[in-house]
Parts: structure tokens; sequence; C-alpha cells
């Protein structure tokens, strides 16, 4: 297995429909590819790190590398792995804020608005810092990790719950922005109750 890691940005900010949209995306092709990864996005700035059989991976970078949502790719590191960092995750998934960065150890002089592809790629200490952080739900999470069977299944549980609560909140934001301009679809309907059913 390998896993690969990038940043890219965005030709604009990203609204939440087309960050929902996104992420639908992304997890059913990588449930399909049988890939794993973590994606962080804010600031008009994607990182990511992908997992799973080489091909896979380098099958779906290509499709990256041609995607016109994302520009002025920096390729990070290419690298074997025995064991996939983000196994829980076909595509974990958080949004970079001042809130959520200031509640990282080492990250005190670290904003949002230093979340950047030009700051990211020189700074390779910081993205560790980032995805590690990001790969957890809380410290119960770090506290579990390397415990037996039964509490590593706890471990993926919180993760995924993680996962769906940002899906969630997409959806919820993008129904209430609707709502605002009195847009509210059919489309909008229907992933309300497919996320319900993905929270059942």
């Amino acid at each position: 297995m390998i896993q690969i890691s990038y940043i890219s940005t965005a030709p604009q900010q990203w609204s939440t429909d087309q960050l929902l949209a996104l992420m639908q995306q992304c997890l059913a092709n990588n449930t399909r590819r049988g890939l794993t990864g973590l994606l962080l996005y804010g600031n008009e700035t994607f990182l990511q790190s992908l997992e799973g059989e080489e091909a896979a991976v380098d099958e779906t970078y290509a499709k990256i590398l041609q995607d016109p949502r994302h520009t002025d790719i920096k390729f990070l590191h290419r690298k074997q792995i025995e064991r996939r960092q983000y196994a829980d995750w076909s595509m974990g998934f958080k949004r970079v804020s001042d809130q959520e960065l200031q509640h990282i150890d080492g990250l005190k002089d670290f904003h949002a608005v230093d979340f950047n592809a030009a700051f990211l790629s020189e700074h390779a200490a910081m993205r560790d810092l980032l995805m590690d952080h990001f790969s957890y739900w809380d410290p119960l999470v770090r506290a579990v990790e390397e415990k037996d069977h039964a509490i590593k299944s706890l471990k993926a549980s919180l993760q995924k719950i993680r996962g769906n609560v940002e899906i969630a909140r997409l959806v919820l934001e993008s129904v209430a922005q609707a709502a605002r301009s009195n847009s509210v679809s059919e489309a909008h309907l229907r992933l309300c109750e497919e996320t319900l059913e993905t929270l059942n």
C-alpha cells in the first residue's frame, strides 16, 4: 500500500453545497476503490492524504490533477505504508477555522489565514501536526488507540460519528441557505432523508 499527500488551491471560496457534493463524491468513489484518507479545507485551500493500493491511489490522484476544482496542486509525499493511518474513514473531512486551531497544542501562533498552499508547502511540521490532530475525534480516541479489539471498535465508531456530524452540518447549512432564499428543492429534501438514514 501507499500513501500520498498534496495541497491544492480552489479557484474561489467553496460553498457549503460544493463541499457537500465533494464529500459525497469522495465517499462513494473511495469506498469503491478501497481508499481511505483525510481532507482538510479552509481559506480556499485543500490539504489531503490518500492511502490504499498503489494503482487505486495513482488513478485517483491522476483524476485530481485533471479536476478544475483544484488549481496549483503541490505534491507533498508518496510513501510505502504497512498500515493505514486513516483506516476508519473512506474520507475524513474537517473545515479548518480559528476556533478549531486555538485548541491545538503547538499551533498557538497559527491561524486560519496561514492555512494556504504557500505556507503549508514550506512547513511540513505544521502539516503533520494538523493532519495528526484532525485524524482523531477527541482525547478519548487518543487514549484508546492502542487498546484491545473492543476498544478499537469504539474508536472506529467515534470516528465514524465525527464524519457523519460533519456531513450533517453541511446538509443543515445547505438547507438553511436555500430556505433563506426560498429555493429549497427536492434535492435538498433527498439530502435530508439520506442524512437521516446515515445517522440512524
